[in-house]
């Protein structure tokens, strides 16, 4: 009897497939957050824009100032990327701020947030340079937006400043407009406290000189701004926005 043999088929293991390269996930970069430095001397406004700020994912705030001179100290040291800036405060006011930082941080975006949109002292902030305007009356939204803008690198103005603007470059500069920039930085801090009814001992005191130093700048002071008396020096430095005739 012959007996069947059937082929039993062995099936063999198919080579391998060499395994595909895994490509390492990179994970995006995180974009270094805009550092914010406010100089505001009302304590609660200042606080609820540092709040605020806070809650963005763009910016972070790096410090803050209560009037002009610590806040120049805190510019330069802290080189922000974004100052959020108001006009009118006691002592050094925003324009003289910007006036005394000049060139020195070229890529800092300056927001002005103030309740002063009086032409002249719009023309001034033109002048400066700056990237933005949020008034004070606005809602707490618009500043919120304008900061986000200021932070992509773009500019902050809405209608009603941009309607300023323009009624302001097309108003004629009044007298001694221009005369602003014959004085040196300490003439105008003088020019303030002068402004502020304080006496060339005052004034001594206040900015660690000599009575007769004081009594020398004051004296410049009249021959640059050809004013003959105080009363004119203080419409001068009204008309500059350099303080608020409202201010205590």
């Amino acid at each position: 009897m012959k007996t069947s043999l059937h082929k039993i088929r062995v099936s063999r293991p198919s080579p391998e497939r060499p395994l595909a390269p895994q490509r390492e996930k990179i994970a995006p970069p995180v974009a270094e957050k805009k550092r914010v430095l406010i100089i505001e001397d009302q304590a609660a406004i200042c606080e609820l824009i540092a709040e605020m700020i806070q809650h963005q994912a763009r910016c972070v705030v790096v410090g803050t100032a209560s009037e002009g001179t610590q806040g120049i100290e805190q510019v330069l040291r802290l080189r922000p990327d974004i100052l959020i800036l108001d006009v009118l405060m006691p002592g050094v006011g925003g324009i003289e701020v910007l006036r005394r930082l000049g060139r020195s941080l070229p890529d800092c975006r300056v927001l002005i947030f103030s309740a002063k949109q009086e032409p002249h002292i719009i023309r001034a902030l033109m002048q400066e340079g700056v990237h933005g305007f949020v008034n004070k009356t606005s809602p707490l939204s618009e500043l919120r937006k304008a900061v986000d803008a200021l932070a992509q690198g773009l500019t902050w103005f809405n209608e009603d400043f941009s309607r300023t603007v323009r009624q302001a470059l097309a108003s004629p500069a009044q007298h001694g407009d221009g005369m602003i920039d014959l004085l040196t930085p300490r003439e105008r801090e003088i020019a303030v406290l002068i402004a502020k009814s304080h006496s060339s001992k005052e004034v001594a005191g206040i900015l660690d000189i000599s009575i007769k130093t004081a009594e020398n700048h004051r004296a410049n002071l009249m021959r640059k701004l050809s004013v003959r008396d105080v009363a004119g020096l203080v419409r001068f430095v009204v008309r500059q926005g350099l303080v608020d005739p409202a201010h205590d």
